[in-house]
């Protein structure tokens, strides 16, 4: 059973107040996009890369990935949902129905290997996966409160799944013109209300939106 690792890159990149797209932003003298490829790519349950990218960033990402064996860079939609579903249309004519589907935001560049591998491994034994962090709190604006009593979790990637199960769901979202998904996991519960199988995320695997989270990234890792 094959493994794909998908790596979401088409966002514009506004609100990072920087010269250039956050892709190629460097800390530590290296550009974030490298490092969830290299995750992947170092890991050895991960059989292929798959970039999806902007129009605008797909030429300066093949130059900085020339090189990179076992990567393919494509091009995305205008939403999340749009780039996934470009995806896995690319996918469709290598992956079987019970490969795995790992789907990545790039703007979370320091996922850890060790994580990835639960994943996946997670995936294997439940048909799907996603990472958690339990620090979110519900706010009920009719009452004016902050409500204790909910289990409010924040969602993270890679969210693992089926190609059988992501291609139908896909699929079926684009039959219905039904739009607007954030994630994977969204998109799955909207088609067949699965639910999918979550396991405790790492605090340094956050979403790199503006400059100033690669502070809170930072003191997370310290």
């Amino acid at each position: 059973m094959k493994i794909y690792g998908v790596i979401l890159a088409a966002g514009d990149s506004t609100r990072f107040a920087a010269e250039v797209n956050k892709l190629f932003y460097k800390v530590n003298g290296k550009e974030l996009i490298l490092y969830p490829v290299e995750t992947f790519l170092d890991n050895n349950e991960i059989d292929e890369v798959l970039i999806v990218s902007s129009k605008l960033n797909k030429s300066a990402l093949e130059k900085l990935l020339n090189g990179y064996q076992s990567v393919s860079i494509i091009l995305g939609g205008d939403s999340r949902q749009e780039s996934e579903y470009c995806a896995i249309q690319y996918l469709q004519d290598k992956a079987t129905d019970n490969c795995l589907i790992a789907i990545h935001d790039a703007a979370r560049s320091f996922m850890s290997s060790e994580l990835l591998t639960s994943l996946v491994n997670t995936a294997k034994e439940h048909g799907s996966a996603a990472p958690y962090l339990d620090n979110s709190q519900f706010y009920d604006i009719e009452n004016d409160e902050i409500v204790t009593n909910k289990k409010i979790v924040d969602i993270q990637t890679p969210q693992v799944y089926k190609y059988k199960e992501l291609f139908e769901c896909y699929s079926y979202l684009l039959k219905n013109n039904i739009t607007g998904m954030v994630d994977t996991t969204e998109s799955m519960f909207n088609f067949n209300k699965f639910e999918t199988h979550v396991i405790r995320g790492e605090d340094s695997n956050l979403k790199i939106t503006y400059e100033s989270d690669l502070e809170s990234i930072e003191k997370a890792t310290i």
